[in-house]
């Protein structure tokens, strides 16, 4: 492979030999805990060692300090048999974090947790390689031939790769800004390159300005210091000037009287406003803290005036010298009323507060619990090296003991440092491909640094700057002392979920405050424990932006466009950067538009399912049109993408995993044979129910005798409850099966329901129950995601879906019940690899199989599970047909939705009447409702056998208030009526 080395690495031949053996001391202990040598050199493919490297050993011997004192197993060396290329899944998440310590350690260990095996530590830039990347022209692919690796349990080892990993995500901490000046080598291995990254060398100048971070907080209504900056040769225009600032363009002509007088105008503003000390510092790309800052009187005019010059004279370009008021600090309250021993015993203390806020996968900033130290106010400007605490502790230290305030002014800082990062993503959506300089940079991760002051009798929070990288060490170890003490902290006599603790120390938010100061809920990082929280949402972030970066330009073969509620996902496909190529039966579907290639090709026919597989294939031989993957979102298409996945080897549920999904006597009956004992769950053959195939109506006569009344009646390829039928004698099967088969035949009768397969019928057991849809995906026959909702009863005697509601109301052990009945029921039928949805009936006795769908959830649930777990089914369905383990993040939904399916016999006013039309689309604007439509026209005149047209829904905090908000919905828009109960769907969604 053609390497690139970086023409700023330098190398130290002496290194060499140092760095294949490394014998590590430590200068914390006498005792060492871990094994001290190391294969850290070069991977075998270099033979040059960069100069920066002369601090690896020190690097890695803080992280395995962390790893031992956080009771983590040590870094295990297998350099000596490097991963073989087999090793590697095809293609998966290579997140390459450029380390440095106290800051990274954090990041990989979370990383492990959510997703194992897709972190890889960088200690040197010898273990990468920069090559022309085969996709995009003049950009560069970013490889690793050596890390330190990261998975389950804290399990971390020293790899090498015969078969180098393409990085799909870059966290770059080999910088001035990270490292204290200390290497820079991370600007040469970002340049160019095409996979997703935090931040880049040009975002983080912007950002790290202070002039240009205060313009932003300014604009978001966050207080700064009063400030007078002479920024010399700026590059950058302010998002808004801040109203307590005076800013000047300086260079070298500019004269010392006019700095002078400047400066004498500004102290005796702060002077009228009874500041009595100024910071002096410079605003630098470098800046590692407040190290180069001097405290003055403003009475010492001359001292500040002289600084500020020689200041100037060092000015490079694009810094600045600020001179900016001294915040002072909060003072404590009386000491004689303290209600703790350990509140503040004097004036001198202070607190600095910190803020991480992160990008989440969703494009939300986040902003995790607030960080706080007690600080020296007259000797400590950095408040560095401080033990971290909470707010709630911070606030108890000063005696501000009121949890009703404590609250409220923790969740305002957290809504408006969110709002911080919002205003920098909205800024750099606007950038054009220079400004942005590097294609595949964003700024997913920022830290604001804050003093409490008191302005006006009230409690302040006045911000100093935004950074992309300091405050992390401190949030790293906020989190180690909380991780730490896992299941030691006692309270009132009882050891306790430290997470609990934690959030009742006044972290928790109510809902009213998501809703009105648009702060995130704290579900967003409590999820997962302590141990990683404040990274937890920029994690999942590194790891979405890597999986899409793996789709893009994938080329996907789909069968069967669907009607339009399937255009959404078409949208989505194109959207994201996949290739799509479409083969459908009409000439003129509209996705025709958006497809990167369509065949027309008639499908509808499905008994001849091999013939149109050997075909579909044929034709895109002709086109020379080679695809990663291949699959469906069409019922009817499920066996025939089987057939063509086949054909082409491309991975998904194989033909007899098809065949028995789409058949549901199939399904039973396989089931129903799954009678061998398993250790570790129940046989699968508890959750089947008899079932016989009718294929004419003499095999009535041969199965009455061999079910017990009540059964239901139903299509043997049918889907959307066409047919389905409740049947309580023998006479009554027959009257039901006659009529039905009369009037459903044929495709024509019904498109899109399985009569293109066959016009058979089964009957099986009836159970009663609730019943749930359980959308799961599967890749390798492991459980990756799954997700339950309830439904309704439905409007007997039809057996039409009628409401919805998610997340579950079922108590947890139910809910795990049909998790692991709905994975058994997939894997133990043949389906694999996909996304799949279960319909189960939950029963007194446990779950019990309705049918299986060999594909992804219909109707609104993919909207909703996206809304509420953040997971596209769409791109995990893409991801396994391309070979690729989706990943799935895991965060406890903190809303509930609930919603109702209109039917266009009953509720064509919603669509055909304006003024129903102008109301749902104005409560729709607001987010008072979630409609979906399913066609884009309503036909009024439809017969017996009739689908839903379309889903309105609401959201609330729990079920109660869900139901209470939907049925006044549903009766002001004439959804309820005499022949339609929604109060009767409705009324069992509660705990």
């Amino acid at each position: 492979m053609d390497i690139i080395e970086s023409e700023k690495t330098g190398s130290d031949p002496d290194l060499q030999d140092r760095l294949k053996d490394v014998n590590i001391t430590t200068k914390t202990s006498t005792h060492v805990g871990w094994q001290q040598e190391a294969n850290l050199g070069p991977a075998s493919a270099w033979s040059k060692i960069p100069t920066e490297d002369a601090d690896i050993a020190s690097q890695y011997q803080a992280l395995q300090y962390h790893l031992f004192e956080l009771g983590y197993p040590e870094t295990v060396d297998r350099t000596r048999a490097p991963r073989a290329a087999q090793d590697a899944a095809s293609e998966k998440a290579v997140v390459a974090v450029l380390h440095h310590a106290g800051k990274t350690t954090s990041i990989c260990l979370e990383g492990g947790r959510q997703a194992p095996g897709t972190m890889y530590m960088i200690l040197s830039s010898s273990w990468l390689s920069k090559v022309p990347s085969v996709i995009n022209r003049g950009l560069y692919t970013l490889y690793v031939h050596k890390a330190v690796t990261f998975h389950a349990g804290g399990t971390t080892y020293i790899d090498e790769f015969e078969l180098p990993r393409r990085v799909t995500y870059l966290v770059n901490y080999f910088t001035h800004a990270a490292t204290e000046g200390q290497r820079n080598d991370g600007k040469t291995i970002e340049e160019n390159l095409d996979c997703p990254m935090s931040t880049s060398h040009y975002l983080r100048d912007v950002i790290n300005d202070r002039i240009w971070s205060r313009s932003v907080l300014h604009s978001v209504g966050i207080t700064t210091p009063e400030t007078l900056a002479f920024c010399y040769k700026p590059k950058h225009s302010l998002v808004a000037v801040p109203s307590n600032a005076v800013i000047h363009e300086y260079d070298r002509k500019t004269s010392p009287d006019f700095v002078a007088k400047e400066v004498s105008t500004f102290l005796q503003e702060l002077s009228e406003n009874k500041r009595k000390m100024i910071i002096i510092r410079q605003s630098k790309r470098t800046q590692t803290g407040s190290s180069d800052a001097s405290v003055f009187s403003i009475e010492d005019l001359s001292c500040i005036v002289d600084a500020v010059l020689k200041m100037l004279n060092e000015l490079q370009d694009s810094n600045s010298v600020l001179v900016e008021a001294y915040i002072d600090h909060l003072s404590a309250g009386r000491t004689e009323d303290a209600k703790y021993l350990w509140a503040a015993p004097s004036a001198d203390v202070g607190i600095r507060c910190r803020a991480i806020v992160c990008r989440d996968f969703d494009h939300t900033p986040v902003c995790t619990p607030l960080i706080c130290s007690m600080i020296n106010k007259k000797i400590d400007i950095r408040g560095e090296h401080t033990v971290p605490m909470s707010f709630e502790t911070a606030m108890k230290t000063l005696n501000i003991v009121d949890k009703t305030f404590i609250r409220a002014f923790q969740t305002s800082m957290r809504a408006h440092a969110e709002a911080a990062l919002q205003a920098i993503m909205d800024r750099e959506i606007k950038l054009s491909f220079e400004e942005r300089a590097e294609p595949g940079a964003q700024t997913d991760l920022i830290g604001i640094d804050y003093v409490l002051t008191e302005c006006n009798d009230k409690v302040t929070a006045v911000a100093l700057n935004i950074d992309t990288h300091k405050y992390i060490t401190d949030a790293v170890v906020r989190d180690n002392f909380n991780s730490f003490a896992d299941g030691r902290i006692v309270e009132y006599n009882r050891t306790i979920d430290p997470v609990g603790i934690f959030m009742a120390a006044g972290n928790d938010i109510s809902d009213k405050d998501i809703g009105v100061r648009k702060v995130s809920h704290m579900n967003k990082f409590t999820c997962g424990g302590l141990d990683g929280m404040s990274v937890r949402p920029f994690v999942r972030t590194v790891l979405t932006r890597s999986q899409y970066f793996l789709m893009s330009g994938k080329t996907i073969l789909a069968l069967g466009a669907g009607g339009f509620s399937k255009m959404s996902i078409w949208t989505f496909t194109v959207k994201s950067g996949i290739n799509l190529v479409m083969v459908d039966s009409n000439p003129e579907h509209s996705v025709k538009d958006l497809a990167h290639a369509f065949v027309c090709y008639d499908i509808s026919d499905h008994k001849k399912d091999r013939h149109h597989a050997a075909e579909i294939v044929n034709l895109l031989k002709q086109r020379d049109i080679q695809v990663d993957g291949c699959l469906t979102f069409w019922e009817d298409a499920v066996p025939l993408a089987a057939m063509v996945r086949e054909i082409l080897g491309t991975r998904g549920a194989n033909v007899e995993g098809a065949l028995n999904a789409k058949k549901k006597s199939r399904t039973q009956s396989t089931l129903y044979k799954k009678d061998t004992s398993i250790p570790h769950f129940v046989m699968t053959c508890q959750y089947s129910s008899p079932s016989f195939l009718i294929r004419e109506p003499i095999d009535i006569d041969a199965i009455c005798n061999k079910l017990s009344y009540p059964l239901m009646l139903k299509l043997e390829h049918g889907n959307s409850a066409i047919g389905v039928s409740l049947v309580s004698s023998a006479e009554e099967l027959r009257k039901k099966h006659r009529a039905i088969t009369d009037c459903l035949r044929k495709e024509a009768d019904h498109p899109g329901v399985g009569l293109g397969h066959g016009a058979e019928m089964l009957v099986m057991e009836y159970h009663g129950g609730t019943e749930h849809d359980v959308d799961i995906v599967i890749y390798g026959n492991k459980l990756v995601g799954a997700f339950i909702s309830d439904n309704g009863p439905t409007n007997f005697p039809s057996f039409t879906e009628t409401a919805s509601t998610m997340p579950s109301v079922l108590p947890p052990d139910r809910q795990a019940q049909l998790i692991v009945s709905a994975f058994k029921c997939c894997v133990d039928v043949g389906l694999s690899d996909g996304v799949f949805n279960v319909e189960m009936k939950m029963t007194a006795r446990g779950p019990k199989l309705i049918e299986i769908n060999g594909r992804m959830g219909g109707f609104y649930l993919r909207n909703w599970i996206r809304r509420l777990h953040g997971v596209d089914l769409a791109m995990c369905a893409f991801m396994i047909s391309c070979d690729m383990k989706p990943y799935v993040p895991k965060i406890q939904p903190h809303e509930h939705l609930m919603g109702v399916m209109v039917l266009a016999s009953l509720h064509s006013h919603l669509v055909n009447d304006n003024n129903f039309r102008e109301r749902i689309q104005g409560l729709k604007d607001k987010g008072d409702v979630l409609i979906q439509m399913f066609g884009d026209h309503i036909e009024v005149e439809v017969d017996e056998h009739e689908e839903p047209h379309g889903h309105v829904g609401v959201s609330g905090t729990d079920p109660d208030v869900c139901r209470k908000k939907l049925l006044v919905l549903c009766n002001e828009l004439r959804i309820e009526c005499d022949t339609y109960k929604v109060s009767n769907f409705v009324r069992y969604f509660r705990y």
